[in-house]
Order: structure tokens, then sequence, then C-alpha cells
């Protein structure tokens, strides 16, 4: 990532409700462009090697790519990409085999999590508790939190080779009790 985009990045707001350090979009007190498991761009900040947004110590993660790309135009029903595919590529210490990243958004975006294709190509919220992830508030943004296997499902390359790509969205989806999109609504709860 370049260094003046990734300065640019809002930084989130300390306990008290005062601006936190520009260019430090995780909050951690060092600016994301002298951390290599931490990148920014103008609206998102990714951390890999993540517990709870804050980096695990000697992680080792190295983001190699941020991408931003425009939204498929076959979504499912219901499902908004506001800012579109959030791609990335992330090399893992060596012995680690499955990676925790942290994704910080705009809560203005309704973002209910970190939704990627599974094998047959259904949309899944790797940020929910049944991918053993979580959607937290942290510091005025919406904090993803998720995991992803090396060579598993949800790596695009498939291999294990020691780097993870994934190709999602920070998006947001009505839920039903079973996690599929609803047409069902009433009052506007959806069922």
């Amino acid at each position: 990532m370049p260094n003046d985009q990734e300065d640019q990045a809002a930084g989130l707001l300390r306990p008290d409700g005062s601006a936190g350090l520009s260019g430090d979009g995780n909050g951690d007190g060092v600016k994301d462009s002298q951390q290599a498991a931490v990148a920014s761009t103008r609206d998102l900040t990714l951390v890999a090697g993540s517990r709870d947004g804050k980096l695990i110590p000697d992680s080792n993660a190295r983001i190699t790519e941020l991408v931003r790309s425009d939204a498929p135009a076959n979504l499912p029903k219901g499902m908004e990409m506001p800012i579109g595919l959030t791609s990335f590529k992330v090399s893992l210490a060596e012995g680690r085999s499955t990676e925790s990243f942290s994704l910080y958004a705009d809560p203005a975006l309704g973002a209910n999590g970190y939704w990627v294709k599974d094998s047959t190509g259904t949309w899944v919220n790797l940020a929910s508790e049944p991918y053993g992830g979580k959607v937290a508030s942290e510091g005025g943004r919406t904090r993803l939190d998720f995991q992803i296997q090396d060579g598993g499902e949800y790596d695009a390359d498939g291999q294990v080779n020691g780097s993870i790509s994934a190709p999602g969205a920070v998006a947001k989806m009505p839920l039903s009790i079973v996690g599929q999109a609803s047409d069902a609504h009433s009052f506007g709860f959806w069922y």
C-alpha cells in the first residue's frame, strides 16, 4: 500500500471521543504504513494476525495486497455491497495454517459481515458466529473479525502455500433465522 494513502486513513476515536492518530486505522498507536500486517485504504483498514483488531505479538503475517473492485452484478436479493469487493493477499508466518483478520469499516455502510462465496457459490458471512467470527463496534468504526485457513474453502488459491487470498466484500444482507435472505418482513423485522 502506498504510505501516503495509508497515512490518510481515519484513525479510531479514542475512548474519550477525541480523534485518534491519523493513519492508524486499527487504533494501536502505530501508523499502519509502519506495520506489514496492517493495511489501509481511505475507508477500510485490514489487520492480519489480529485479535480483536490488534496485532497478535509475533504473528509475522504480511499483507501483500489490498484491492477494491466493483461489486458483481449478480448479487443475491437484498445484499448490498456499498464499496464493492475487497480482496486481499496475506503471507503467513511459517508454521501457521489459519490466520485471524479484522477489517474496520465506516458504520454508515451498515455492514453486517465480511461475505465470501463458498464452494457452491453461496455468499457466506465469515464475520458471523457459525464461522467463528463476529461483528463489533470500536472507536467509531465497525470491526469485522474472521478467520481463513490456508488452502481451505475460503482461500481463493485453494493451496496450502503460506499465503491466503480472499476475494470478499464488506456488505450487508438481511438475515432470517437460518441465515438466508428472506422475502417476508413485518414491521421492519426480517423472518
